[in-house]
């Protein structure tokens, strides 16, 4: 869905850029808005096109689909609807219940370390004048977070017998890379767009801020990949 309507609003920016071309469309800078359908723009966009398609947020959606699939295939979210919609516990045997604890404690340690990264004065979490912002948490927080929620869900999924081979391990893990696959050809359309976007100068023209242009940018990658992760259910 959302890459068939990506797709129709490229097309439209297209014939925006067109007549905006035509009639001399001047932008902030001075320059005239140029056409996409140009020889110039055609040339542009071969040129770069794998920079714009690597501009994709590519690794933090990698990051949240291996979050989201490891934590459903160990079965916390079942377990978790379960007990919100029952309001009690799903019965574990015993073998269940040593990993759960053995699971839960080793979340707890990653929980302290990285408060202790970042409450502490000298935590190795902030930055050098002592902020998170400029720190490494502020750059690398998503991939701290995949550690804190994968790693407990590992160990559980192992010690509570959910999987023993390799081959096993990387089903756990990429399982809702598979069933979200379909993304990723979302991903490089909102790319293009969003390349297109920037290459004509829309965004100077209406006067967005860079921040407008963040959120812009999240909305964009992110509601198609909320979409295709909340339509597959919490089991």
């Amino acid at each position: 869905m959302f890459t068939t309507i990506y797709i129709c609003l490229l097309l439209v920016l297209v014939f925006v850029s067109w007549i905006a071309s035509i009639y001399g469309v001047v932008l902030p800078n001075g320059e005239v808005m140029p056409s996409l359908l140009s020889a110039d723009s055609l040339r542009w966009f071969v040129r770069h096109s794998m920079e714009i398609i690597a501009a994709a947020p590519l690794a933090h959606v990698l990051l949240i689909l291996l979050m989201v699939g490891t934590v459903r295939s160990c079965g916390l979210l079942r377990y978790v609807a379960h007990l919100m919609r029952e309001h009690k516990a799903l019965p574990l045997v015993h073998r269940q219940k040593h990993a759960l604890r053995i699971a839960l404690l080793v979340f707890g340690v990653f929980v302290a370390l990285v408060l202790s990264g970042i409450l502490t004065p000298d935590g190795n979490l902030l930055s050098v004048t002592g902020h998170i912002v400029g720190g490494p948490l502020s750059r690398g927080w998503l991939f701290l977070l995949c550690l804190v929620v994968c790693v407990p869900c590992l160990i559980y999924g192992r010690l509570s017998d959910l999987w023993h081979t390799e081959y096993e391990l990387l089903g756990f893990f990429t399982s809702e890379i598979a069933r979200c696959s379909g993304y990723f050809v979302t991903l490089v359309v909102a790319a293009l767009f969003m390349a297109a976007l920037h290459y004509i100068g829309l965004f100077e023209l209406l006067g967005w801020s860079d921040s407008a242009i963040s959120i812009f940018s999240l909305m964009l990658y992110g509601l198609p990949l909320a979409v295709a992760v909340c339509k597959k259910g919490l089991s």
